[in-house]
């Protein structure tokens, strides 16, 4: 066996990072023709959700706004996806975003930006789509937390709503389910503490005992996923597919670049053996 030089392994690594630069530019414009279709979809599914949430789920409650609150709803409600969906793209063109203070402000953090230079190798180029990967989820998790926060704050939503809920976290849409056929919505039923007692101080002793026990509410909050929101349009859908064929030959370049530098080190290895054995006498 006659392993291979370490300048002809130091090519092929050459070889690979000028791959991945390439699978890198590529893997933008992929990125940005997904998001130029992906963001109006978006918006539609997160405003038709929230139609339904006003209309159908929480009717009495909206109804009780009056028209200036509502129109003041609404135009926040719309200003806060718009600004998330903004800010979806900063990763492949940065730009500013105003603050707005009356949006409702939550413990949920941005992602840090990535630079570009990290296309230079396939495993930073992996890491690159995969944070990139991480801030879209993470703008779905907060429209639906700023929605379902904006909408409790303006008592559409009940009070008491346990915060993973708000927060549209994994272990809610685990314990909830999809409302019908509406996307987007989660349903689930919790526990809440009776508040009738002042209403029961003059109802019959047994009525009053039987109220002692949990009351069960069912909840609809806004829970964006992404595999519906792609579902919703085929262009989108399609897009996202040739994402998934680029994802996979970054990972083929991965793990060739990783064999190779493995093999890297073993010449150089091999190398500094040979330059440090001596026959004894």
């Amino acid at each position: 066996y006659m392993a291979r030089s370490i300048e002809q392994v130091e090519q092929d690594l050459t070889q690979l990072r000028t791959t991945s630069s390439q699978l890198g530019e590529e893997l933008t414009a992929a990125y940005k023709s997904y998001f130029i279709s992906f963001a109006p979809t978006l918006k539609q599914q997160s405003i038709q959700s929230c139609y339904y949430l006003c209309t159908t789920c929480y009717p009495e409650a909206f109804l009780k706004l009056n028209y200036n609150q509502r129109a003041q709803l609404l135009k926040t409600l719309q200003r806060v996806i718009r600004n998330v969906i903004g800010d979806l793209v900063i990763h492949i063109e940065p730009s500013s975003q105003a603050s707005n203070d009356d949006e409702p402000t939550g413990a949920l953090t941005s992602i840090p930006i990535m630079p570009t230079d990290w296309f230079a190798t396939p495993s930073s180029l992996s890491t690159w789509q995969k944070n990139l990967e991480e801030e879209l989820s993470h703008s779905l998790k907060e429209i639906s937390y700023k929605v379902n926060l904006l909408l409790q704050q303006a008592q559409v939503m009940p009070p008491a709503i346990p915060k993973p809920i708000l927060e549209a976290s994994p272990e809610a849409d685990r314990q909830g389910e999809s409302t019908g056929s509406i996307a987007n919505v989660l349903s689930i039923l919790i526990e809440q503490e009776s508040t009738q007692e002042q209403q029961l101080e003059n109802a019959p002793k047994e009525i009053r005992q039987r109220d002692d026990l949990p009351q069960i509410i069912q909840i609809h909050s806004l829970y964006l996923r992404l595999t519906e929101i792609e579902f919703a349009d085929v262009t989108v859908l399609s897009l996202r597919k040739n994402l998934d064929r680029l994802g996979t030959k970054i990972n083929i370049l991965r793990r060739e670049y990783l064999q190779k530098q493995q093999e890297l080190k073993i010449a150089e290895a091999e190398s500094a053996w040979r330059n440090s054995w001596f026959e004894s006498p």
